[in-house]
């Protein structure tokens, strides 16, 4: 959705629509859209895909984390005007994008947060917080000091002090894309650095859903061994595979290292290999990949490692046991697996 310089009235007052917005759907849609340059922008900074800068702005810090951590606030209904509640925000995971953009003179924190309301709403996001004037403007940027000091800035001033002096407006809400939530705060302030010219800089954050690589830590045998012996089954996360394929990658080796120590080490144990995938894709095809994938696991534990065939058994029981839900691709993840379990 592309808003250009329209004039439009908003709850009794008329904006400029100079903010220019591009959604995920439009993304999806029409094959993406490449950002305005500016001249200017910190150093490998970049507007997100997600959501574009306020006409006219610098992008003046950027940070991209590919799995990480941040707090949304929500509004403070046990007090009778509007605020935040600082002290218990809501924590979200997943890949964090951070942008400060300075906005051109002229502009002021009301009008940049009014655009930014308006185009959020009417792209399909589900507004959980709006604080603004009186009830937002408590030093507007010390909640996001922490997060200053990790982002490459233009400059060094950002880094060490708030760069938001006053009139704070906040809002926060979250776009539902197949289940998927994304989640995006814009705070609005004024410019610290702009004295009573009243411009406007803007601190945007985007966490979209996205799953944690998994398998980065080997199980050892031992936790193996302790998994079985008090739920009779582990789940491992260290054996990989090609989508829709059963051949083992070599970066599996280290997990079936441990798998062969502990059956070499215990050679009365008999075990049987459970292949498990997702949910996507027909299950009669899930059913014959999670068992060939098993099967794969045996053999090599055989072949390579000199296990007793006797003490294995395949068994691929494709979406039939997941351990989370199946709306998100954290949860995806989460199900597709390999479980040793007892015989």
């Amino acid at each position: 959705m592309l808003y250009t310089g329209k004039s439009v009235e908003y709850r009794g007052e008329k904006y400029q629509k100079d903010l220019k917005i591009t959604w995920l759907l439009a993304l999806l849609c029409f094959g993406g859209v490449t950002p305005l340059g500016y001249a200017g922008d910190v150093k490998d900074g970049k507007d997100h895909p997600l959501i574009s800068r306020f006409e006219g702005s610098q992008l003046d810090g950027f940070q991209e984390i590919s799995f990480g951590q941040g707090v949304f606030y929500l509004p403070d209904s046990t007090v009778p005007t509007k605020e935040l509640q600082r002290d218990n925000p809501l924590t979200v995971e997943g890949k964090v994008t951070r942008l400060f953009y300075l906005v051109q003179k002229g502009k002021t924190p009301l009008e940049v947060h009014r655009n930014f309301e308006m185009a959020l709403k009417s792209a399909g996001v589900t507004i959980k917080t709006s604080v603004n004037g009186k009830g937002a403007w408590w030093e507007p940027g010390q909640h996001w000091r922490a997060n200053f000091t990790e982002m490459k800035f233009q400059g060094s001033w950002a880094a060490d002090v708030s760069p938001f002096w006053r009139d704070g407006f906040y809002i926060y809400g979250v776009l539902n894309r197949g289940g998927d939530l994304w989640h995006v705060s814009v705070l609005t302030a004024q410019n610290f650095h702009e004295g009573e010219q009243q411009e406007a800089a803007v601190a945007v954050q985007i966490i979209e859903p996205v799953a944690m690589q998994a398998g980065q830590v080997t199980v050892n045998a031992d936790t193996i061994k302790q998994g079985l012996n008090a739920e009779g089954k582990i789940a491992l996360y260290g054996l990989f595979f090609d989508t829709g394929k059963a051949d083992i990658k070599l970066e599996s080796k280290p997990q079936l290292d441990e798998m062969a120590k502990l059956l070499q080490g215990s050679p009365a144990l008999k075990v049987y290999i459970v292949g498990h995938t997702d949910n996507q894709g027909a299950l009669e095809g899930n059913i014959a990949l999670s068992r060939a994938r098993a099967q794969t696991v045996v053999d090599v534990l055989v072949k390579t490692y000199k296990v007793d065939a006797k003490r294995l058994a395949a068994a691929g029981v494709a979406s039939y046991a997941p351990v989370a839900g199946s709306a998100s691709e954290d949860g995806r993840a989460k199900n597709r697996r390999v479980e040793l379990v007892l015989q």
